[in-house]
């Protein structure tokens, strides 16, 4: 036994020498590389007359999430991300730049995103594209993700090889309610709100009537726009894809059986090409790359951002932008999640900048902890006390928690396509007392107080802390009610009336109330500056503050990152949505174990599993 002891232990002490010895390598050449930077002369040149390659590899985010070098190397790290504000500004910079002949939207690796998202770099190419300046999109193939962005490009190219079909957009969950019965696990569930659905996988084998009309309430009008958006950019009839996907097999075999050639047959793409084709076609408009003759000349979006950064005014008051992205959880989180201190400090360090006058919230999140959403809404509303103006601006998603915390800003700014709402609030205590009887585990001791011992995954729940907690969640939701109904101006009856935990659109939440005005980021930050009476002024991303240490962690993970292909495979695609449920779980830690959440809201996962 001390041998087969030692041997483990000898194995584990080489794998620890390994990873110290790795990271320490790969620390020792970044680090030289940064430090040598500066007195570099090779930096990023942009091509005279050449092209902006937006090679997007990855899923459209409002922030990266952080992850660490070693779990890159080792394991599967987050999936490959393109961070949406990269795009916007490298196109918005790249349509007055001279040196910028035209844009290559190059999509073999894109990954796609939500909706709202895809609008937004849609809406960026065609501002690029107002310019007079030529847009030439490509792929091998084309998701359904990838036409909305494809299609607002001068020419579409794919690969005779390929394939470029719509198919819709369909939401489905995975139901586990007789399988827990199955194993006598006991769901002890608390909620409020007619349409609150979070909880449903665990308590039903399928979808509520209400579940089904809040997730229309948001395909509908996504698809609607979807395809008002590619028969308009692609100058076909009002109807034409929903006429087209009726009688689908017809069409297809009208076009020989053939995608490649069914989606040149439907005006979805412009050309059939294979790579060299392309190739030689791009060198014909931008000529060759001298280092790599068979390459055309261009310059990508990281290179062209480093090469030509955006310029930042000359103004003494400065308007802070703080972005929220994923489940508000409890403490701290990394980027990527929302932890109550963290955002908290975050909202601190831009208060302790005098020159901050006004603050503005990106919020992309279905919501999470009910103690962290009041916790960041409260720290919120100390800055209105401190007369600095807040104005909430909504991602493709803020909902639930995610509207909780942005409920009390002087002005809600959602993009149309937004899902908001979803004011309800529940809580969820599983227990295996049936399970653990049945194979003879039993739990007994004493308590001062019945109350401390009125929950035991062991024992279950007592009833009169069953009712405790429906209290609780009751209580917490007319909360949310007052919350609401004091930040938007409305009696609590009428906020009642649209709330029950349904969801809502932008377009809807502006007519019933909940939302100020529909626009992007760039209105949340002229309603603030307008609030805060400025004429000139800069904006700063707040970032969360970090050591030495942590950031050279951070561009060492991002150098990996870089190195890494983007992933897009099937299988991958579903692994990674299942680890995403799991970590969400993990996340739920709120000290009562009440959620304002949206389980009806969708994530990026859900556009991409219809591609």
């Amino acid at each position: 036994m001390t041998i087969v002891k030692g041997f483990f232990k000898m194995i584990w002490s080489v794998l620890k020498t390994a990873q110290t010895l790795l990271f320490g390598t790969l620390a020792f050449f970044l680090l030289l590389a940064i430090l040598t930077a500066p007195f570099s002369s090779s930096g990023p040149e942009i091509p005279e007359g050449g092209a902006l390659v937006a090679e997007l590899s990855g899923i459209l985010v409002e922030e990266k999430t952080e992850a660490d070098p070693f779990t890159l190397i080792t394991q599967e790290g987050p999936p490959p991300e393109v961070l949406i504000t990269d795009v916007t500004d490298a196109l918005g910079q790249a349509a007055s730049d001279d040196r910028i002949k035209l844009l290559v939207l190059d999509l073999n690796r894109f990954n796609g995103g939500m909706m709202p998202h895809l609008e937004i770099i849609a809406d960026a190419i065609a501002k690029f594209r107002a310019s007079g300046k030529k847009v030439i999109a490509l792929s091998d193939n084309y998701s359904q993700s990838d036409l909305l962005l494809a299609v607002e490009a001068d020419e579409v190219l794919m690969n005779p090889e390929g394939a470029a079909v719509i198919e819709g957009f369909s939401a489905y969950r995975t139901y586990f309610s007789s399988f827990l019965k199955s194993f006598d696990v006991t769901i002890n569930l608390f909620r409020v709100g007619q349409y609150k659905s979070a909880t449903e996988p665990y308590i039903r084998d399928g979808m509520s009537d209400e579940d089904k009309l809040s997730r229309m309430s948001y395909l509908s009008p996504w698809w609607q726009t979807y395809t008002d958006r590619i028969e308009h950019r692609r100058d076909l009839a009002t109807g034409t894809v929903r006429r087209t996907l009726e009688d689908v097999n017809a069409q297809l075999a009208k076009s020989g059986s053939n995608l490649a050639q069914f989606a040149l047959d439907q005006g979805l793409v412009d050309r059939l090409a294979t790579r060299r084709e392309t190739s030689e076609y791009l060198i014909s408009l931008v000529g060759a790359n001298e280092a790599e003759p068979r390459d055309y000349r261009g310059i990508d979006l990281e290179s062209y951002l480093a090469a030509n950064p955006v310029e930042i005014p000359d103004a003494e008051s400065t308007i802070a932008v703080i972005t929220g992205s994923g489940t508000i959880s409890d403490g701290f989180a990394e980027a990527g999640g929302i932890g109550s201190l963290t955002f908290i400090n975050r909202i601190e360090q831009a208060l302790d900048n005098d020159s901050v006058k006004a603050i503005v919230v990106r919020v992309n999140s279905g919501g999470g902890s009910k103690t962290a959403s009041e916790l960041i809404r409260d720290a919120l509303a100390g800055a209105q006390a401190q007369d600095i103006p807040v104005v909430a601006s909504f991602g493709a998603v803020a909902a639930s928690g995610g509207y909780w915390m942005s409920a009390s800003a002087d002005k809600i700014v959602a993009h149309p396509s937004s899902i908001t709402g979803s004011i309800g609030i529940f809580a969820m205590i599983p227990t295996f007392e049936k399970a653990l009887n049945g194979y003879g585990v039993f739990e007994d001791g004493v308590a001062t107080t019945d109350l401390a011992s009125g929950v035991s995954l062991v024992r279950g729940i007592s009833p009169d802390y069953a009712q405790m907690i429906q209290q609780t969640i009751e209580s917490g939701y007319h909360q949310f009610l007052e919350v609401v109904a004091d930040g938007r101006g409305m009696t609590t009856e009428a906020v009642d009336a649209v709330a029950q935990g349904r969801i809502w659109t932008g377009e809807k939440a502006k007519e019933i109330g909940l939302v100020d005005e529909l626009g992007d980021l760039d209105l949340a930050i002229t309603l603030a500056a307008e609030l805060a009476e400025l004429e000139d002024y800069k904006t700063w991303r707040v970032e969360p503050e970090i050591s030495k240490k942590q950031q050279l962690i951070k561009a060492i993970t991002s150098e990996i990152t870089a190195l890494q292909p983007a992933r897009s495979q099937p299988l991958d695609r579903y692994w990674r949505a299942l680890n995403a449920e799991l970590d969400f779980l993990a996340e739920l830690n709120d000290p009562f174990h009440a959620y304002v959440l949206c389980e009806a809201c969708p994530d990026q996962w859900d556009l991409i599993s219809n591609r």
